[in-house]
């Protein structure tokens, strides 16, 4: 597998610039792990961007235009393959899939390194405990994020059989290791063991801003959305609760609007939607602005109509051009760091998503709550619809009828962050694409909603088996 590990001496020794110590280096140059604290800094830079945000272009969030004086050429010749569902995107691409797939290898491989030697680092027992969750986690996360990208959804009767991705758990030791397909039950096991024990070990007394790091509570916003996929409601009812035992706020857009929006500081409003001083945000990190889409010929504009006129969001996650009517997401803080990319922080976690996994789980579940789903679903509304018109349980007979309007409403709050796709996997919701010509229709048995593995790891690894087409 190409895991990249070449590049780890250079990583681990740029995660400790600005810090007391720097690693201590053999005469081969190979970087030596001896104290907590060398791998503290490692476990810190393993944490992993949102990947993921390329599967937005897959969505019915996105319609192509063709606006001559303002797209960018470039930026939509990265995009417009993807949008498409195919197969040959441009690669060496920071938005991609063959991009997330080498990334989220490289995190694997990066905790794997910790998880390898933190045991005999010196340094406090208990931070060497809580690093070790930190690297369970991220192992976990990534594989969950990777088997959902490029595999089948869970399926309770075919897991064991399904094809899944490699569950990595011992750095790779020599260059060109060959690695198989794990079926998807079998990686989703290896998730939920790494995961359950990373819950006993996380300390976030240790943890300087505990929303950059796993927390108790991200890791149960984790499972929460993990077992939602697994289609286990009960557990990911539990975990949607003690979420909201540690952490139960819900934005008030209420606020943004009237500070940033009646007096047209819209960069404001950007600026700080992910900032982790924003009491709903569980675990932040951040992800490349040209995640955001813009100038890329892929517009909201039909997706912003679907709301209604009380609904702020509408008009806040949203922008307009007088110039051009096109939309674009408004969520993302745009910086220019040292190596002049700009980067926009994104919530990889929110007490939101949390709710509606709670609405769905009570809703899927053998003994549906209605009341309960309804009542997630009003807490955020509150905070949405100005004037606020609440939702009733006699307006929904069915729990099909409820399930549609929890999916919707979950759309609605989290559009543009990347999670739409995976719902739409797990129900066989059909997308159309325009291309400037003609619709695409993605159907629900079509093969392309399983993205393929990147061709250069297929050409790498004669043991990787490729998606069918």
């Amino acid at each position: 597998m190409r895991i990249f590990k070449n590049t780890f001496a250079l990583l681990v020794i740029t995660a400790f610039i600005g810090c007391t110590k720097y690693l201590e280096v053999n005469p081969d140059n190979r970087v030596r792990l001896t104290t907590v604290d060398d791998f503290k800094a490692v476990v810190t830079g393993a944490y992993p961007q949102a990947y993921h945000h390329f599967t937005e272009l897959y969505t019915d969030n996105v319609r192509y235009y063709d606006y001559p004086s303002y797209n960018n050429a470039n930026i939509t010749s990265w995009l417009f393959p993807i949008y498409l569902w195919s197969d040959n995107y441009i690669v060496n691409n920071a938005i991609t899939p063959e991009a997330a797939w080498r990334k989220y290898y490289k995190n694997i491989y990066e905790a794997n390194v910790v998880l390898e030697g933190i045991d005999g680092a010196t340094g406090d027992e208990r931070l060497k405990q809580s690093i070790k969750g930190e690297a369970l986690m991220i192992r976990a996360y990534c594989h969950f994020m990777l088997v959902n990208i490029f595999a089948k959804h869970y399926d309770p009767i075919t897991s064991e059989s399904d094809l899944g991705i490699p569950y990595v758990v011992e750095p790779e030791k020599e260059p060109g290791q060959h690695y198989k397909r794990d079926a998807v039950k079998y990686v989703y096991d290896q998730i939920e063991k790494d995961a359950q024990e990373a819950l006993e070990l996380i300390r976030e007394e240790y943890m300087e801003v505990p929303k950059y790091h796993w927390s108790r509570a991200s890791i149960h916003a984790f499972f929460s959305r993990f077992y939602l996929f697994k289609e286990d409601w009960e557990r990911s009812l539990y975990h949607s609760q003690e979420v909201l035992k540690l952490n139960n706020s819900v934005r008030n857009l209420f606020d943004d609007f009237d500070m940033y929006f009646q007096t047209g500081d819209y960069n404001g409003f950007a600026n700080r939607y992910f900032e982790t001083h924003q009491s709903n945000v569980l675990l932040v990190n951040y992800t490349l602005t040209w995640n955001t889409f813009e100038r890329g010929s892929l517009y909201a504009n039909e997706f912003r109509n679907t709301f209604h006129a009380n609904d702020v969001r509408g008009r806040i996650y949203t922008t307009w051009s007088s110039q051009t009517p096109n939309y674009m997401a408004r969520k993302f803080r745009r910086n220019l760091p040292a190596d002049g990319q700009s980067y926009a922080d994104v919530g990889l976690f929110v007490v939101e998503e949390v709710m509606y996994n709670a609405a769905e789980a009570s809703v899927r579940k053998n003994d549906p709550d209605f009341g309960y789903a309804i009542d997630m679903l009003n807490t955020i509304l509150k905070e949405r619809w100005r004037p606020y018109v609440p939702l009733n349980v006699s307006d929904y007979s069915t729990k099909e009828e409820l399930l549609e309007k929890v999916i919707d409403e979950k759309n609605k709050e989290l559009c543009y962050e990347g999670y739409r796709w995976f719902d739409i996997k797990r129900h066989e919701i059909e997308v159309e694409h325009w291309d400037g010509n003609k619709y695409d229709l993605l159907k629900v048995d079509d093969p392309r909603r399983i993205v393929q593995i990147p061709f250069s790891e297929l050409e790498a690894n004669p043991d990787m088996v490729p998606n069918p087409r």
